[in-house]
């Protein structure tokens, strides 16, 4: 609910302060007193960007700020993803500055525009006869019907899993998209993998290879070495042993005559068995046949392979090579549950959708039921706002397709005179019609959720005499469920107001300044008489006045 608008330095005010409260409150005064200025700061509350020229004093910045009661909205989850601060009477203040630029606050925090719009979205309505007619948008149809239906929480839980089964399409659609160019590619990283699963990459050391080819590659030059080692070592008669052999006996015969002999003869016979040992560790080497054509091939072929891939790959170290190995392994396993992930997504696509086909079966069901109540309630009430011959017809359509409320088609037609077909609302031509077919929907749907503040302006237009009585009465009716301000030039109108404001104009030396003033009894009585009359009213106007305010 509004409950204070506070408008500094716009347009022709220079500064009001205006208090708001439940049921009817009414907008008066002359043609050109200001009246759509109040408008066009509140269109500013609701997000609209501003407008040049709007200051009133250049040098000032100008305010406008609304504050609402927002007990009754459950608005918290809507502050919460707006990043903004909640607080059940809540203040959204824009300001436009001297160089043109302007800024939004909720609660003193700086705010989007669109972070505007959808909050003041939930909390003013502000309905024109200028504008489009909100009940064309196919949206506002159905939030009618539904309304009247006790579709509301059906709706919303229909909505989550219209979400999850759309949010599922569109994982089946990647799926398939990554499964359509995984068999293109599967082929090849499988090549690619089992090139390098061959290698054994995890136990390959590079540099051993290189040392078991170099090895082989010399084989012939290290059997001669041994061959020749061997003859030198253990000739019979002058090889290193013999030699060594007859030397350290020699010494055994002196070793006892000093003990320096003693210790050379001791490291003779050290070396005669270390000799003895190396000629028993060489002759196998040299006996053994370790050249083998076919192993150096195949080792060869292994460390060209390896140095191919490391080129191919276009990395420098195994581990690089490794790593690849685990990505293609990864990216192949990857690719080859797709397939199992694309069926788990039909089940539970399956699961949804038949979710889906139940709840919106019972919406259609329930929507059904409720057509006739909403033709009659609405007529009921044009009726009364002399349309007595508007007859209003809904279509309702199953079909095959899901939407984000079911899977309904919904036409709302009207025919405005008796033998006229019917035919789309827009078919309506009058903006006084359009206003009161408004009306009677909003003074309907109100009986059955909480709507936003509802602002009228030229409500009344194309309209007087009963028809004019009879709208008070349904606005004083609609006010019973919601908070309404009507703009009205009709005193029959504005009698039903429970708060009555004049909108005046002043003009001083310094300029023309726009006034708004919330009227006591008495000057209400006069206000109402110079509707009826004009600005000097006579006594019979004053005492009519008082009869509409029932005084």
């Amino acid at each position: 609910m509004l409950q204070n608008l506070y408008i500094k330095n716009y347009a022709l005010i220079d500064k009001i302060n205006l208090d708001f409260g439940p049921g009817l409150s009414i907008i008066t005064g002359e043609t050109g007193a200001g009246k759509s200025i109040l408008l066009g700061g509140l269109e500013l509350i609701r997000g609209k960007r501003s407008q040049q020229g709007l200051l009133k004093n250049i040098q000032q910045k100008s305010i406008v700020e609304a504050t609402f009661d927002l007990e009754k909205y459950a608005l918290q989850n809507l502050f919460e993803a707006e990043d903004l601060d909640y607080d059940t009477e809540s203040i959204i203040r824009r300001e436009l500055l001297p160089n043109g630029k302007s800024r939004a606050f909720v609660n003193d925090s700086p705010a989007r525009l669109d972070s505007l719009a959808k909050i003041t979205q939930k909390l003013l309505d502000i309905h024109s006869q200028h504008q489009t007619l909100e009940l064309n948008q196919k949206e506002f149809q159905f939030e009618l019907l539904d309304a009247i239906s006790g579709n509301e929480q059906l709706v919303k839980t229909y909505a989550q899993d219209y979400e999850k089964y759309h949010q599922l399409k569109k994982i089946r659609n990647q799926l398939q998209q990554k499964l359509s160019d995984a068999e293109k590619e599967l082929a090849y990283k499988k090549y690619q993998l089992d090139e390098l699963n061959s290698l054994n990459l995890d136990k390959l050391d590079l540099e051993s290879l290189e040392q078991k080819i170099k090895k082989i590659d010399n084989q012939e030059l290290i059997k001669e070495v041994l061959s020749t080692s061997l003859q030198k070592l253990d000739q019979e008669e002058t090889g290193v042993l013999s030699n060594l052999i007859d030397i350290k006996l020699s010494f055994q015969k002196i070793s006892s005559l000093d003990p320096k002999f003693k210790d050379l003869s001791d490291r003779l016979e050290n070396m005669h068995w270390e000799i003895k040992d190396l000629i028993d560790e060489i002759y196998p080497l040299a006996e053994r046949e370790d050249f083998d054509q076919d192993k150096l091939q195949n080792l060869q072929t292994q460390y060209a392979t390896v140095n191919k891939l490391l080129l191919k790959h276009q990395v420098l170290t195994l581990d690089e090579l490794i790593m690849l190995r685990n990505q293609l392994q990864a990216e192949v396993t990857d690719l080859s549950s797709l397939e199992e992930q694309i069926e788990e997504n039909k089940r539970k696509l399956e699961s949804y959708h038949q979710k889906l086909e139940t709840k919106a079966q019972k919406l259609h069901k329930n929507r059904v039921k409720s057509i006739a109540k909403l033709i009659s309630q609405i007529e009921n009430i044009l009726s009364e706002l002399s349309m007595n011959n508007t007859r209003l017809k809904i279509e309702l359509q199953q079909t095959n397709t899901f939407y984000n409320n079911g899977y309904d088609q919904l036409e709302f037609l009207i025919s405005s005179d008796k033998g006229q077909s019917f035919g789309p609302l827009k078919r309506i031509a009058s903006g006084g019609e359009l206003s009161r077919l408004m009306l009677a929907v909003k003074t309907v749907l109100s009986k059955y959720k909480k709507l936003p503040t509802i602002i009228f302006d030229e409500i009344d237009t194309g309209i007087s005499g009963e028809v004019a009585q009879n709208m008070g009465e349904v606005l004083k009716k609609l006010a019973e469920n919601m908070q309404v301000i009507v703009i009205t030039h009709l005193p029959q109108i504005a009698v039903k107001g429970d708060i009555h404001y004049k909108v005046f104009k002043t003009a001083t030396p310094q300029g023309i300044s726009t006034h708004v003033t919330k009227l006591n009894t008495n000057e209400r009585i006069i206000e109402i008489a110079q509707m009826l009359e004009g600005k000097s009213p006579s006594d019979s106007a004053l005492q009519h006045a008082k009869h509409l305010l029932n005084l």
